[in-house]
């Protein structure tokens, strides 16, 4: 999406992880496209079973254990944009789970998983490439489910175990928003921490946000989506 390393021996969601492991990943319709929408209701779990439910647990559980037990015990921070539809099934799973919801700009995150979508579609899927207008409608479909799930899931999690930020806040200045997120969460090792976050911070410096051009019938097919998200999360039309 923009110009960051990206690479099967880096940092990566567990999303992979799970979809390599079992059908129940929103990734897998990138690989088969033609059932896209089927797949993407592994984020929200709305229309699935409950056998199905307990069965992704199991698969989830199996997964981070392994990586738990690579990592020799050490406390993993998970980053997926899916689990954020997820938060209920993952508090049964983990009652004392701290979260970090890092929001963007609806406008941003459109051009952005487009973008992404155009290019890594046609490089992953198995089957003919779908057509682009298809996969805009299921990707505007899936956001606005997706937090659907976030805004009346998160009163869920206990208090002092969520964290939000604006990602235009975070990237201008990481340090000092990465600082409000450990007192946020009451996290005691920002300061053992900082001089490696301020050192890859620096390794950054010359990444650069993508630019987008937008109409203003893009711009009100997406406003009009996504109201509710600019509205929830404080964004001007």
């Amino acid at each position: 999406m923009d110009d960051t390393a990206l690479g099967a021996d880096l940092p990566q969601e567990e999303e992979y992880g799970l979809g390599a492991l079992s059908p129940y990943s929103y990734y897998n319709g990138w690989c088969f496209p033609k059932n896209m929408k089927y797949y993407n209701k592994f984020v929200c779990m709305n229309d699935v079973s409950q056998d199905v439910i307990e069965e992704w647990i199991d698969i989830h559980l199996y997964f981070l254990k392994k990586v738990t037990l690579y990592r020799n015990g050490m406390r993993l921070a998970m980053k997926n944009p899916a689990d954020t539809a997820r938060i209920k099934i993952l508090l049964e799973m983990f009652p004392d789970a701290q979260f970090v919801n890092i929001y963007r700009n609806p406008y941003s995150v459109y051009f952005s998983m487009l973008k992404f979508m155009r290019i890594v579609i046609a490089r992953y899927c198995v089957q003919k490439p779908p057509k682009m207008e298809d996969v805009e409608r299921l990707m505007m479909d899936l956001y606005v489910d997706l937090h659907k799930k976030y805004f009346k899931d998160r009163r869920l999690i206990p208090d002092g175990n969520l964290a939000e930020t604006k990602y235009e806040d975070f990237i201008q200045n990481p340090v000092q928003e990465l600082k409000k997120i450990y007192a946020t969460l009451n996290l005691d090792a920002f300061n053992k921490s900082e001089k490696f976050l301020k050192k890859y911070i620096e390794s950054q410096k010359n990444f650069k946000v993508s630019c987008y051009k937008m109409d203003d019938a893009v711009k009100e097919k997406i406003y009009k989506r996504w109201k509710f998200t600019f509205e929830k999360f404080g964004y001007e039309q």
